[in-house]
């Protein structure tokens, strides 16, 4: 099988395994595919991630067209764990940050942040402290920064706007950016279907596609043209039960299929095992 059919491959089977699982429509195992099996995969799509479903209830469609939700999400996005997430729409610190008290009320928990990606602070403070600090960056800032985006009708326009900011950077700025994808913000956006962050691990998905050295990374190289390409070819392909694609879907379906050919191939594995094998 080569590796774009893979690609198909594990988004139908992805998909099926989701709403196997939520549906409860049979036991585990969820699937007969090992690897799926044993080790963890982010959904197909971000928007059924458990943070993102918790985000899009609790902070950005009660707020989809309130300006208040640029900061909002970028306070939530911050610490990206929902028990801090609740703390601070508890205190109702998402729509009026106060860092004083956001210490005061978050730091008794036993975590503050979630460990699925790594989250920059600056040196010298202990996590919680840094990204307060951070975010004190942002909030003098966040009524020019909201008509900044508000004129841009962009994502990557935005997205360039946005990581400028103290230990954003652009994976943190991507993660907000698209879920502004979601508000009066972007959802218009002119590049929806035409632009996405191809990270490190996206490149490495779309080189096993097309056949090059896994560490090649060249900018120059037109990434988004074979996001493009692999996107149709999913729409195409995919099974009835799979939503359309967006540039999103396949920038991060190129990350889990560098991580699922990874495992295939022998070539090592990841640090997030699964128990999809047990009873119910």
């Amino acid at each position: 099988m080569s590796a774009l059919d893979t690609a198909v491959y594990w988004v139908n089977e992805r998909e099926r395994i989701r709403i196997a699982k939520e549906e409860l429509e049979s036991p585990k195992p969820w699937t007969q595919d090992p690897i799926l099996q044993d080790f963890k995969f982010c959904n197909v799509f971000r928007e059924d991630d458990r943070n993102t479903r918790w985000l899009a209830e609790h902070i950005r469609e009660p707020l989809r067209n309130d300006p208040r939700v640029l900061m909002a999400v970028v306070i939530f996005r911050w610490f990206n764990l929902i028990e801090t997430g609740e703390t601070l729409v508890k205190h109702n610190l998402h729509l009026d940050w106060e860092t004083e008290k956001a210490d005061e009320v978050i730091r008794p928990q036993p975590k503050w942040i979630t460990s699925a990606y790594i989250i920059k602070s600056p040196n010298g403070y202990d996590k919680l402290t840094g990204i307060r600090w951070a975010i004190d960056q942002m909030w003098p800032h966040r009524e020019e920064l909201y008509e900044k985006l508000l004129a841009t009708n962009s994502l990557e326009k935005s997205w360039e706007i946005v990581k400028e900011f103290p230990y954003m950077g652009p994976f943190m700025a991507y993660e907000i950016i698209t879920d502004l994808r979601h508000t009066h913000l972007l959802e218009e956006a002119e590049d929806i279907l035409g632009w996405a962050n191809p990270g490190p691990g996206c490149m490495r998905g779309l080189n096993r596609i097309h056949g090059r050295p896994l560490n090649f990374t060249s900018k120059r190289h037109n990434w988004q043209e074979e996001l493009q390409d692999l996107r149709r070819y999913v729409n195409t392909h995919s099974d009835p039960q799979v939503p359309p694609f967006e540039m999103r879907d396949a920038e991060g379906l190129c990350c889990e299929l560098d991580k699922y050919l990874r495992i295939h191939n022998g070539e090592g594995k990841t640090r997030c095992k699964y128990d999809g094998r047990g009873k119910q």
